[in-house]
């Protein structure tokens, strides 16, 4: 019974409230990231959940149990750090089966969760080394193997993967995604790494400033952003977010006139004339003789067959074009991009969506 649930869970230190209010279901063999900028309260939310921070108000429960008052090692969650805390004078063995050991379970149990964890994660051969005779990579693989041998309803990872360099981010991210689709166990997981929220979620939790934005699967959030925080928090390059004004509003059509160009939208709500933020996906932009947005090009990246042009619109405004073409512009040119395929977001002066979007995201 590994379902999680918020209702209402508030946090403040003193008179400063830094998570308001969040109420959130999180089902059983769910794998859900918490992702937001740093200092959002993702930490702190599964700090609460773990049972290491104390709750100012609301309630959680896992596995229908209200929890608030259940000590942590009682709550059936095991947390996955990002320093690893490992215990420097223990074998890897000794570190994986302390808990269990601090528990009272018996010698035979120990030893056949020890196994198990060990051929799950490979890490037979290290089970005699002390940490500092291990990698990066391995000492995390440790610290998730201390946390399967507790067989807890809950999995919780706060940022595992930031001590480590890229390659092995990728390897990790790989491992734990694996290790979720064999146990089938629920796992909260915290970063702020777009990039991890996109490729291991089932559904990811967009914070900001302690509050909820957007809870959605990850291609929900990158076809549908509720706002234009999520928008630009999602996606990599980022969406570009350029200011235009609403015109030519007939029924749900409508046109936003920005840097010296009309862009045909659909929106739903919106008035003529009303100040606007239009979002386009760098790779909705294309270069074309004939398009409709001039742009002064700043810095030419190519990355193998993915090229993205950094320009700058009339106005002084940033935009960034993610190009497949072999020819490209060099520094300092004029160019014409035009829009492709792709959906154009439109959000109000308040940040909200008010993009018309046909059918389901896919």
């Amino acid at each position: 019974m590994g379902r999680v649930s918020l209702r209402d869970v508030s946090k403040s230190y003193g008179s400063a409230m830094v998570i308001p209010g969040v109420s959130l279901e999180i089902l059983e063999g769910e794998f859900v990231v918490f992702v937001g900028p740093s200092g959002c309260g993702k930490s702190t939310l599964l700090r609460m959940i773990a049972g290491l921070e104390d709750i100012t108000g609301g309630e959680v429960q896992i596995g229908g149990r209200p929890v608030n008052d259940v000590a942590a090692r009682d709550r059936g969650v095991a947390m996955v750090f990002q320093n690893y805390a490992l215990y420097p004078h223990m074998s890897v063995r000794e570190n994986m089966v302390f808990g269990l050991q601090n528990l009272g379970t018996a010698k035979a149990e120990i030893a056949a969760r020890l196994d198990r964890a060990a051929q799950i994660l490979q890490l037979e051969p290290y089970l005699d080394r002390k940490p500092r005779a291990l990698s990066g990579g391995q000492r995390q693989r440790v610290a998730i193997g201390r946390a399967i041998v507790r067989e807890p309803q809950v999995f919780l990872f706060d940022e595992p993967l930031s001590n480590l360099d890229a390659a092995l981010r990728v390897q990790m991210r790989t491992e734990i995604a694996k290790l979720h689709h064999r146990l089938g166990a629920t796992m909260i997981y915290v970063t702020h790494d777009q990039t991890e929220a996109m490729t291991m979620a089932d559904r990811i939790v967009v914070l900001r400033a302690g509050r909820i934005e957007q809870v959605g699967t990850p291609i929900e959030l990158y076809e549908r952003p509720a706002n234009s925080f999520v928008a630009g928090f999602l996606g990599a390059p980022k969406i570009n977010l350029i200011p235009g004004v609403l015109t030519a509003m007939q029924s749900r059509t409508a046109t936003v006139e920005l840097a010296g160009a009309r862009v045909p939208v659909q929106v739903i709500g919106g008035t003529e004339g009303a100040a606007v933020t239009l979002g386009l996906r760098p790779d909705v932009l294309t270069l074309h003789p004939d398009g409709p947005i001039p742009a002064i090009v700043d810095v030419v990246e190519e990355l193998g067959n993915v090229k993205l042009i950094y320009a700058t619109l009339p106005g002084g405004h940033p935009v960034v074009a993610e190009l497949r073409s072999p020819q490209l512009p060099k520094v300092g040119d004029t160019i014409r991009l035009a829009l492709g395929e792709g959906q154009r977001h439109v959000f109000d002066a308040d940040g909200q969506a008010i993009t018309l979007h046909d059918g389901p995201a896919t």
